[in-house]
């Protein structure tokens, strides 16, 4: 079976283009191509920049180089609109000559949009992959075009969708109550990232002596809320403050706003924001905490959540997350039963005082493999492929 995926960008370390794109959907996307590859033949077309065609571990890279040419009808645009243009016809030709037998777009957006348009134009069958639905009811500072993007895609007519959670199923359903439940697949994240303890610098770099440690690792901005973090942490007593600290990992998206949060509050000492930090980096800091919080609005299944799992970390997160149906063992989250400052501090709380076992959790992790994830990925195509034919 030949599965041609189609996302606007990945991470990948040893892609020039994509070495610093370090997010959890990214390397999410990436990984499900790989782990796909290596049971049947997984081409990847994407859409952000040109490429010449190559082969990246057991993924065919399109080539988009040579497939997106310009043409006369391009004049009078702007340069994203004729981006938009020669890698839509790119796509067209993608599929003339590879001839895969499913196509899974991955990720939303205007060119992924156009691209369903030349599925569907071509009879070609396909399945889109949401990995992360914004709730329409939410109000999240720089979601408003995921919204619309969203009500576009889900009244496309036999829409097929596999959501990577099962929190996340149910809000499309609630949203969308037209969508046939049978419609939408949940397939759940993985990750093959391995749980390997790396000694560091991390307790001298950050004075870490007898506190617990709490990492909140995510791109910073408004979705990911690791302000209420702030927040919540005034809330704590004062001796679970001052043997606590919180460790923020990730791109700064809020131009200041945590650190100067950290800073009004005069908890630079216990609130550290570490920047962005790579895959590989990640196990120092997995190696020195005692667990992840996770207060994000909206989330699908977190990669950082599997990742801290798999280091025997329990993760603290909000009881109305997409991910809290998958994760949903007292022994591994703790959560907050509203989204108030009061109650992440009472799971803040609940979490330093409980002795976790870490090889429970270890254990409980490892569902979450990406070659299960491949598995039930290829038995959904098979399943979309016998409803078209």
């Amino acid at each position: 079976m030949k599965i041609l995926s189609m996302a606007w960008s990945i991470y990948d370390n040893r892609m020039q283009e994509f070495c610093h794109n370090y997010t959890g959907g990214g390397l999410m996307i990436k990984n499900i191509c790989e782990y796909i590859g290596r049971r049947q033949e997984s081409y990847l077309f994407i859409g952000c920049c040109k490429l010449s065609g190559s082969k990246l571990g057991n993924i065919h890279i399109v080539d988009t180089k040579s497939y997106a040419v310009a043409d006369i009808d391009d004049k009078g645009f702007d340069d994203n609109e004729k981006h938009l243009r020669q890698m839509t016809r790119a796509f067209e030709v993608a599929i003339e000559h590879i001839k895969p037998d499913i196509v899974n777009f991955h990720g939303i957006g205007v060119l992924m949009q156009r691209c369903i348009g030349v599925c569907r134009k071509k009879k070609m069958p396909y399945v889109y992959t949401d990995h992360l639905f914004i709730d329409s009811k939410m109000d999240i500072q720089g979601y408003s075009a995921n919204i619309e993007y969203q009500k576009n895609v889900y009244n496309i007519p036999n829409i097929k969708v596999i959501a990577v959670s099962t929190g996340m199923k149910r809000k499309i359903l609630v949203d969308f109550p037209t969508i046939s439940p049978e419609n939408i697949c949940v397939i759940r994240n993985g990750t093959n990232f391995l749980a390997i303890r790396e000694a560091g610098d991390l307790r001298q770099k950050y004075n870490l002596d007898h506190e617990k440690v709490l990492l909140c690792v995510g791109t910073l901005n408004y979705r990911k809320n690791q302000c209420q973090i702030v927040k919540a942490f005034q809330l704590l007593s004062s001796c679970i403050q001052e043997n606590l600290k919180v460790i923020f990992c990730g791109k700064d998206g809020m131009n200041g706003r945590l650190q100067a949060d950290i800073m009004d509050a005069g908890l630079q000492d216990h609130l550290i924001y570490a920047g962005t930090v790579s895959s590989e980096e990640m196990k120092k800091y997995y190696s020195v905490a005692d667990g992840l919080i996770m207060p994000s609005y909206a989330e699908g299944l977190s990669i950082a959540a599997l990742e801290a799992i798999a280091y025997g970390l329990p993760v603290i997160m909000f009881a109305d997350s997409e991910c809290a149906e998958d994760l949903n063992d007292e022994k591994v989250v703790c959560f907050a039963k509203q989204r108030s400052d009061e109650c992440l501090a009472s799971a803040i709380e609940e979490w330093y005082r409980i002795d976790w076992d870490k090889e429970y959790i270890m254990e409980y992790s490892k569902y979450f493999t990406m070659e299960r994830v491949a598995d039930e990925y290829i038995e959904c195509y098979k399943s979309v492929l016998n409803l078209t034919t």
